[in-house]
């Protein structure tokens, strides 16, 4: 890795940082985060506002997790000939039912140049466990929606990777799966 990048990573974590602190204080007042509309989520984003349109209103996604950190490599997946989403898998102490614990969930971020090609899609997300058919953690975004995460899920003792997919016009694009984890 060149200076370069090494240096662009420092800052991106840095802003993440900044992002979780922002993030956390918000949460207590309810009050969603705002982000740029051209800025990918970071390991650290648990709460983001994602633009719907230009003139629309912004739709929030969240889980509820804290000391989030991302885990694994992330996938770039393509459709349509361009890169359109990003998947990612992050470990954090989440709630559920059950009570607090470590749990992974994953996220999927659709590019703005995909985005801004005007047509409906809802991205798919869930944690993939090596050895099972199906993910958990199973989530549908809402139509556009351009950050969306998949529900935590107890599985750090076992094997994963973040999943996700786009629909679109009743058509699938290509899944994309998050390096395993182990």
């Amino acid at each position: 890795m060149s200076p370069l990048h090494r240096l662009g990573a420092a800052v991106a974590t840095l802003l993440a940082s900044t992002v979780v602190a922002v993030a956390l204080a918000s949460s207590a007042s309810a009050a969603p985060v705002a982000r740029s509309a051209s800025s990918a989520p970071t390991a650290a984003t648990v709460s983001a506002t994602s633009t719907a349109s230009t003139a629309s209103m912004a739709s929030t996604a969240s889980v509820p997790c804290s000391s989030v950190r991302q885990i694994g490599d992330k996938k770039v997946v393509s459709d349509l000939g361009m890169s359109a989403f990003t998947v990612r898998q992050y470990i954090g102490w989440c709630r559920d039912a059950a009570g607090s614990a470590w749990m992974n969930f994953a996220s999927v971020y659709v590019w703005d140049q995909y985005h801004a090609r005007g047509f409906a899609y809802r991205s798919s997300a869930g944690v993939a466990v090596r050895g099972e058919p199906e993910t958990r953690g199973f989530t549908t975004s809402a139509n556009r929606q351009q950050l969306s995460y998949s529900a935590p899920v107890r599985t750090t003792t076992s094997c994963t990777q973040g999943w996700g997919k786009l629909v679109r016009a009743g058509s699938e694009s290509a899944q994309g799966l998050s390096s395993l984890v182990c």
